[in-house]
Parts: structure tokens; sequence; C-alpha cells
């Protein structure tokens, strides 16, 4: 007998009349003329704000951080645009597992529902293998970016621990929980193939399932021991990732 069990807001600046005009100019031009260095500290410390906190936070500069930062706000864009794109390939995936006739959250609980889904699952894999190539080729860009970033070292280890903390970490736990998730639908779609083709010696009844012959239910067993085993790795690298965007 057999049992499946599936397992900041920004700072604004006012407008002032256009009697004021010259005010503005030169204060503007005041600005511009922060040193590198002040520009950097400023930049250092937004990171630092960042590093300190617990779990992920994408914490958006308003308008008098940016011209604290000077041109060293696009050394944060390259992390901002980062996490824009990731948003974009992850609601492609979510896209394209409903179009595939499941939503990404709900597992299949009984035999019966594992079945059903098997025309579904050369979809979802596809679906999962493209979410890893573009994981993995925003990835490689966004490194590619940082690379060719000109840092003083004082700023580079702490832009790095926060390119760590904001882009490496999360996206490699997500290829890593992506791929466990293949293996459980590959493992889910080799039981639901053998049981539909199974189906005159499996006597199944919600997630109950006798075999008719010692053979069929030690095929069978070996089936669900694979799967319960890619389950458990799908599950840790889920609590992985949580450890990695909340901190805990």
């Amino acid at each position: 007998m057999n049992s499946i069990q599936q397992g900041r807001p920004g700072l604004y600046v006012r407008r002032f009349l256009a009697a004021c005009g010259v005010l503005a100019v030169a204060l503007a031009t005041a600005a511009c003329g922060d040193s590198e260095a002040d520009q950097r500290k400023a930049f250092i410390k937004f990171l630092d704000d960042i590093n300190q906190r617990t779990g992920v936070h994408f914490l958006m500069p308003g308008d008098a951080d940016r011209a604290a930062f000077g041109d060293y706000m696009h050394h944060y864009t390259i992390i901002l645009d980062f996490n824009k794109d990731m948003k974009v390939i992850g609601a492609e995936y979510q896209d394209a597992m409903r179009k595939a006739g499941v939503d990404p959250g709900v597992q299949a609980q009984t035999l019966e529902q594992m079945v059903a889904r098997r025309p579904m699952f050369p979809a979802m894999k596809a679906a999962t293998n493209k979410t890893i190539d573009g994981f993995q080729s925003r990835l490689a860009r966004a490194n590619a970016e940082r690379a060719a970033l000109k840092q003083p070292d004082d700023l580079k280890a702490v832009y790095a621990a926060a390119f760590d903390k904001l882009v490496t970490r999360p996206v490699e736990a997500m290829i890593a929980s992506d791929r466990a998730l293949l293996a459980v639908l590959d493992s889910s779609e080799k039981i639901a193939g053998y049981a539909d083709e199974h189906r005159a010696k499996l006597s199944i009844k919600g997630s109950q399932i006798r075999a008719a012959d010692t053979r069929t239910q030690a095929e069978f067993n070996a089936l669900i021991k694979a799967h319960q085993d890619a389950q458990k790795v799908f599950q840790e690298a889920q609590r992985n990732g949580d450890r990695v965007v909340n901190g805990r």
C-alpha cells in the first residue's frame, strides 16, 4: 500500500516660480559640484543600510539621494534593473504555467489528479526550463555590467555585499528551486504514466494505491520513492530560498 503526498518612499524637490530660476540653477550647479569622495560616501552609507537589514530589501533612492550619489547612481541602477527584469521573468512563468492548464501554486494531491495532469507535464517542464534559462541569462548580464564598473576599494567591498544579497544569492536560490521542481515534475510524470498504463494492475482509492502483483508493486514503489526524494530536495530548496529572501 502506498500513499502519495504532494508536497519606499522617495524625496521630492519643490518647484520654484520662474522668478527664482537663477537661484534654482545656482543650487543645481552647487549640487553637481559635490566631490567624488562625497558622492561615494553617500552611496556607501545607502548600501550599508541595505546590507544591515534582515532579508532582501530593494530600497528606492529619492531625488536627493540620486543627486548625492552622482555617477554612482548608475551602479545601483544595475541592481534595480535586474530586480525589475526578474519580476518580468517570474510573471511570464506564471502565465506559461496557467496556459499549460495549472496554477503554479497548486499541486496534485492524489494519483488521479497526477494522472489527469499527465498531458500538461511537458509544457510545465518547458516553462520551468525557460525560466531557469532566463534567470541565468539575466544574472550573467548583471555580472558583466558589474565587472565593467570602476569602484574604489572601500565602495567595492560594500557594493559586493549588496550585490550578493540582492542579486546573486536570491537568483541562485530560485534557480536551485526550479531545478528541484523539474525533478519533481519528472517523477510525477513517470508515476502518472505508469499508473495510466497499468490501470488494470493498480487499485486506486484516493491517495491509497494497491498493486495486483509483486512486480508491479515493486516498480511502483520505486517510482514513489524517487518522487518522495525529489520532493524533499524541492522543499529544502524552497526553505533555503525563504532564508535567503527573508533572512530566516
